[in-house]
């Protein structure tokens, strides 16, 4: 009777898709910094709080049942660890490194984690050679181009292999950010992703990054957006652009951002020192920051064409381009058509000239 009776629920849960199971989560932390701090488990997608639980002599419990496995960020006073909440029982040592251990897919994820900060290394190498001059600016973007693409590459595969467990849609939408796609090159991938996919927030906000974009590509008149900055002053993009006739190089991009830190001490300067007075305007326009943050960077890397600054974190000059990525720079001519998104580094430098030679 019994083994009918386990029959009959195995086949309920196959007809449901998947049946409710336990999972709990041991967080065991080095020190005793966290103490008396509150901890979160939100879902990574939706941002919402799952969870929430105080860590209490070095160690953080959370338990509970899922229909399905999700990818979640533990939130612990400020600092976020990415995991995969599954069935079982997952122990997280947070230290100066943090991993989860004990469950396969979790598993997977520190593998996947390993082969990321090698990466990370590798960025860090060519700051460096940066720095020191064993590369030069033009250099340094080609190699961080490849680890762009080679950042890439990993989130594909690794979506493509993990299409129907929980990595797989993580991996997906971390694959956009590094890849932009048109509305139909977007529609075409995710033709053959699970349905799923489409219900995910993030692939929503890609969704309309996607007609953003297109709407805002090369031919387009640029759409104008306003920022109040620390001090109360109303900007608009339109006060800066097509100013005396000139054309206009727009600049996203944050003071965390390495990469948007090169390109300002690189191309953008190099452009700014050759056409500054000549018939080129560069603008700078930060986003996904602080403003405090901002103002210290303009000081740090000197930056001496002008910046908008929102008086808080801003998505909304990124949002209305479609802008995933930053830096992502914009050329508009003195009619405020835009004639140029994405180019970096030598390619950008090169177009510039020929732009304003002709040659």
């Amino acid at each position: 009777m019994n083994k009918h009776f386990s029959l009959i629920v195995v086949a309920l849960c196959l007809l449901m898709v998947s049946c409710s199971q336990g999972y709990k989560i041991n967080v065991n932390f080095a020190g005793n910094d966290f103490d008396g701090k509150m901890a979160y488990l939100t879902n990574y997608d939706t941002g919402d709080t799952i969870d929430s639980a105080s860590v209490t002599d070095k160690n953080l419990h959370f338990e509970g049942n899922i229909d399905s496995a999700y990818y979640a960020r533990l939130i612990v006073d400020g600092n976020r660890f990415g995991m995969i909440v599954e069935p079982g029982e997952i122990n997280v040592e947070w230290g100066e490194a943090i991993i989860a251990k004990g469950t396969p897919l979790n598993e997977k994820l520190n593998e996947l984690g390993q082969q990321l900060e090698r990466i990370d290394e590798q960025w860090e190498k060519i700051e460096l050679a940066r720095g020191s001059g064993q590369l030069s600016e033009e250099q340094a973007s080609m190699h961080s181009a490849e680890l762009d693409e080679k950042q890439m590459s990993l989130f594909y595969s690794t979506y493509i292999s993990n299409k129907d467990n929980a990595l797989g849609p993580w991996a997906f939408t971390n694959y956009l950010i590094y890849k932009q796609f048109t509305k139909a090159g977007l529609d075409s991938i995710l033709n053959t992703a699970p349905s799923s996919y489409r219900g995910y927030k993030r692939v929503i906000k890609a969704q309309s990054d996607a007609a953003a974009i297109e709407s805002t590509a090369a031919g387009k008149k640029f759409t104008d957006f306003t920022m109040t900055t620390p001090e109360g002053k109303v900007q608009r993009l339109s006060d800066f652009v097509g100013a005396d006739g000139n054309f206009t190089v727009i600049d996203f991009w944050a003071s965390w951002c390495g990469p948007c830190r090169a390109e300002i001490k690189g191309s953008l300067k190099k452009i700014y020192e050759k056409y500054n007075g000549k018939g080129l305007d560069v603008i700078g326009v930060a986003v996904w920051d602080n403003p405090d943050d901002t103002k210290a960077a303009i000081e740090q890397l000197s930056i001496p064409w002008r910046v908008m600054i929102d008086n808080h974190y801003t998505t909304v000059p990124t949002d209305l381009y479609g802008v995933a990525g930053i830096p992502h720079i914009m050329v508009l001519d003195p009619d405020g058509i835009i004639i140029s998104r994405g180019l970096q580094g030598e390619p950008l430098e090169q177009y510039i000239d020929h732009v304003m030679t002709g040659k």
